[in-house]
């Protein structure tokens, strides 16, 4: 790869209905705004060239909370498949577009702790690799930084099989980062509780 910071488009995936939560985890209060809101702000607040918010379930509520932000909302309204079904509608619509990326940062609307920091260090680095996964406990995952090189294999996922799939099957090309406490997933109300007591109050 060359030696010049490439052009990136972050993809925020948020198209899942949380059906366990029994609330719209997207909308959740987190500091001065909400999930979504935070992982957006934190996305601008990088050195990424634009801003993708994949919605679905619950769009119109979601969309309306976020439309003013200077980001692009997609609509993928085949969410019921699975996240991978949200790559490929993104993908799809990023060839379609006049504007070519040189990489694309896929992130979570639920992983409060990511924050400009560690984006901008996996941006910073994808000048060296083609691919940067997050290290998890036992696994690596998204957040996760993929060169356009890779474009097409992530525009033929569907259903549930996501980006994390895609990172076992390339392995042998991924530069997995640790992200050390960052990487905590809010699945539950418990979960969300737990960090929202300890990070995601406003003081």
């Amino acid at each position: 790869m060359n030696n010049t910071l490439p052009k990136t488009a972050i993809i925020i995936l948020a198209a899942g209905a949380s059906n366990r939560m029994g609330r719209i985890k997207q909308l959740l209060p987190w500091k001065h705004t909400t999930l979504i809101g935070n992982s957006i702000e934190q996305a601008l607040a990088s050195t990424a060239d634009d801003i993708f918010v994949v919605l679905g379930s619950n769009y119109k509520l979601v969309s309306k909370e976020i439309e003013t932000y200077n980001i692009t909302i997609l609509n993928n309204q085949n969410w019921p498949q699975g996240m991978g079904s949200s790559i490929s509608c993104t993908i799809d619509y990023l060839n379609k577009n006049t504007k070519k990326y040189s990489a694309v940062l896929m992130m979570l609307s639920d992983q409060p702790l990511i924050d400009v920091i560690y984006i901008n260090k996996l941006i910073d680095n994808s000048i060296k690799y083609n691919i940067i996964a997050s290290k998890y406990k036992n696994r690596s995952g998204v957040p996760a930084i993929f060169s356009s090189k890779y474009f097409d294999e992530l525009g033929c996922l569907n259903g549930d099989i996501g980006a994390r799939e895609l990172l076992v099957k390339l392995k042998n090309d991924v530069k997995v980062m640790d992200a050390f406490d960052k990487v905590q997933d809010v699945d539950s109300l418990d979960s969300y509780n737990k960090l929202y007591q300890k990070y995601g109050r406003t003081s």
